[in-house]
């Protein structure tokens, strides 16, 4: 954080997975989290969390998102909303821009099968 209004990008990734980087800003809000994904193939494995919405928004790139075993084709400037208790998955080379409202909290979220996508 460079002061109380301007937040810089982490040089760390803040997670990771075989096939993204993952980077959060630390805001240190309930309501809201928001990082930036780095995805170079896609998400491990097909993913819901009971808790938070999730709204992508597609900086760069493009790719695919599963949602409920609906497949979306998906590009630069494009906002992509998943609910609550709703199915995901992606692939693509894409750098995403993840809003979580209410905030990130690793409890929430559980993991599935492996992305069949790739």
């Amino acid at each position: 954080m460079k002061n109380k209004y301007v937040y810089e990008l982490p040089e760390e990734a803040s997670f990771e997975q075989n096939g993204l980087k993952g980077y959060n800003y630390s805001l240190g809000l309930e309501a809201i989290s928001i990082s930036v994904e780095d995805c170079f193939k896609g998400h491990d494995k097909y993913h819901t969390n009971n808790y938070s919405k999730k709204i992508y928004y597609v900086i760069d790139g493009n790719g695919k998102f599963s949602i409920n075993g609906e497949l979306f084709e998906v590009h630069k400037e494009d906002l992509i909303v998943i609910p609550p208790n709703t199915e995901f998955v992606f692939v693509g080379k894409m750098r995403l821009l993840l809003i979580m409202n209410p905030a990130f909290r690793p409890q929430d979220g559980k993991d599935g099968r492996d992305n069949d996508l790739y």
